[in-house]
């Protein structure tokens, strides 16, 4: 019998815990053998019925997971792992991956009738290492061997637990659309909803605007369900959330050998995203040299790779994000004013929502229901009192927000109804009618805003320091006072 899941030598340290009557004792071991279900290892001894191990990859990453001993033979210790979440399990397989070297033989039976693409004609399992489904495909066809090497543990409580888990994902894979969060009726949603529904079907560029936590990647998503580009990947990038050395290799990919670590070729975003739709969020922070070769990959739609020779067509739509003031940034030269024509080929403004009326008591009650629902607490219940404080609060902190308080009310409630208080909303009910000390408050807050800016000679990345707000939040409420941007000099570098 082959084996579940393709092993690769290697060879790395790594600590394993065992924990037990209040100790805890370290061990220092080397990874000799590597594969999503277990590991080979020297140096373990005894660690333990169950232990946590701690690896630092070949590819840098860091992971945590429980292991435990299934066999010693000739000073070597086989592990059976088990996974926290599933990006835990995803970092582990990008390091097996880039180690994989199939050679004409299976890595999973050792069969010598494969060419090392499609799939092995003696066990069946596929060898398209590279294909961004791989791993969500491979865990489908084996996923009842996983769950008969784990369910001898479980007694009938967990089993129970387990077929409740899968009956609610079939139930909700069922009668779900894509973007269920993506609710609202007021006319500014619903104006949303209508430039969604006449751009998905198109293959022009979208540039979304917003302000944080308003639903940007929601927008691209159901843009892309919406498309005939729906069957195929969908990939998003937070192009802030990359360190900048390392976000042009994650974009376009690498060759091997490109820079120090890169052990194996490796494709890029847009290379994933082939047929289908690439979601680049705060594109506003895209350093200068990344937008010339985006905007040059806008213009003839070939990838280069990190240390490669020539390219490859890519067919992929592009759709950005960002709660920037583009053009602005376009004004300081920041940001490039031929990519900002390119990539807004249709735009969509997403309202915050302080701005949709009712919709704030709708999406209240939504995640209500199904936080109380996925994380099986109690049914809980605004009260009439909590219901108006979520319809005047202003959410400066959008849809994002929202979910954060909610769930506080639902875990600081006492009964069945949730105040105000819970939610840590206590503050906000007071009336927001215009008044003489709303004003005089409004007024100190502008001046307040001016002064720091002036201080800190309108950096804005300082200012938003200074102030102890985020820098999303600094612009909308220099917006809200009209101030002006230090005669076009402010800008949000350090």
């Amino acid at each position: 019998m082959g084996r579940l899941d393709v092993r690769v030598k290697t060879e790395f340290s790594a600590k394993a815990y065992s924990i037990g009557k209040g100790e805890e004792r370290r061990k220092n071991i080397i990874v000799k053998e590597l594969s999503l279900s277990g590991a080979l290892v020297q140096g373990l001894p005894d660690a333990g019925e169950l232990f946590r191990i701690k690896m630092k990859l070949p590819t840098g990453s860091k992971v945590e997971l429980d292991a435990e001993i299934v066999r010693v033979e000739n000073g070597m210790t086989g592990l059976r792992l088990y996974y926290p979440d599933s990006f835990t399990m995803k970092k582990l397989w990008s390091s097996i991956r880039d180690d994989l070297s199939v050679h004409g033989i299976c890595p999973y039976c050792g069969s010598t009738n494969s060419n090392g693409a499609g799939s092995c004609s003696a066990c069946g399992y596929s060898l398209s290492f590279e294909d961004i489904n791989y791993l969500k495909n491979h865990f489908k066809t084996t996923f009842l061997s996983r769950l008969e090497s784990r369910v001898s543990k479980l007694d009938a409580e967990h089993l129970e637990k387990i077929i409740n888990v899968i009956d609610r994902e079939v139930l909700l894979s069922k009668g779900k659309p894509p973007e269920e969060e993506f609710v609202g009726t007021s006319p500014a949603m619903l104006e949303v909803f209508t430039m969604i529904r006449k751009v998905a079907p198109t293959d022009v560029n979208v540039l979304i605007l917003g302000e944080s936590g308003t639903g940007k990647e929601l927008t691209a998503r159901a843009i892309h369900e919406r498309s005939p580009r729906r069957e195929k990947p969908f990939i998003a990038v937070n192009s802030a959330a990359i360190p900048e050395g390392l976000l042009e290799s994650e974009l376009f990919g690498h060759e091997k050998g490109a820079f120090t670590g890169a052990y194996a070729a490796r494709k890029g975003k847009f290379e994933q995203a082939d047929g289908g739709t690439l979601f680049l969020d705060e594109i506003g922070d895209l350093p200068q040299g990344l937008q010339s070769k985006l905007l040059r990959f806008l213009e003839d739609r070939i990838v280069e790779r990190v240390g490669g020779q020539g390219g490859k067509k890519v067919d992929v739509r592009i759709v950005t994000a960002t709660n920037c003031d583009l053009e602005h940034m376009i004004e300081e030269g920041s940001f490039r004013q031929d990519l900002y024509f390119r990539l807004d080929g249709f735009t969509i403004l997403l309202p915050p929502l302080r701005n949709r009326g009712e919709d704030n008591v709708i999406l209240a009650r939504f995640f209500l229901e199904k936080i109380s629902r996925n994380e099986n607490c109690p049914s809980r219940t605004f009260s009439d009192e909590t219901l108006e404080v979520i319809r005047k609060y202003p959410w400066p902190g959008n849809v994002r927000e929202l979910i954060n308080k909610v769930r506080r009310g639902i875990l600081m409630a006492q009964g069945s109804e949730i105040c105000s208080a819970d939610m840590g909303l206590q503050d906000a009910e007071i009336e927001m009618e215009e008044c003489p000390m709303k004003r005089q408050v409004s007024k100190t807050q502008k001046e307040m805003i001016v002064k720091t800016l002036q201080d800190n000679n309108y950096v804005i990345t300082r200012t938003a320091k200074a102030l102890g707000i985020s820098r999303p939040s600094l612009y909308s409420l220099m917006k809200k006072y009209s101030i002006a941007r230090g005669n076009g000099k402010a800008h949000k570098g350090l």
